[in-house]
């Protein structure tokens, strides 16, 4: 499967509320193994389009243009941000 997290994923992790055994083994595999991906024009561009569109935050914009352009499901707390997009967007729970 190949998945975009959202950055709040990693604030979630680092500071110890993800309660996901499954998620928590993939988060520590993403850190060792993930791809960074520039802000081409390709992801600027779709970034504008959902901005223009959706009247979406701007960081959330290239998280999901990033997604999109990359054929990439989103792993996020945020659901609600992402789904109205037309993402495939991946859920998880917080501890709270």
């Amino acid at each position: 499967m190949n998945a975009l997290l959202d950055t709040n994923i990693l604030i979630y992790y680092f500071n110890g509320l993800i309660d996901d055994v499954e998620l928590d083994k993939k988060a520590k595999a993403f850190v060792s193994y993930a791809t960074l991906f520039d802000l081409d024009d390709s992801i600027a561009q779709t970034t504008i389009k959902l901005r223009r569109n959706f009247k979406t935050k701007t960081l959330d914009a290239i998280i999901a243009a990033t997604a999109l352009v990359n054929n990439m499901s989103v792993v996020t707390n945020n659901r609600s941000d992402f789904e109205v997009l037309g993402l495939d967007v991946i859920g998880i729970n917080v501890k709270l």
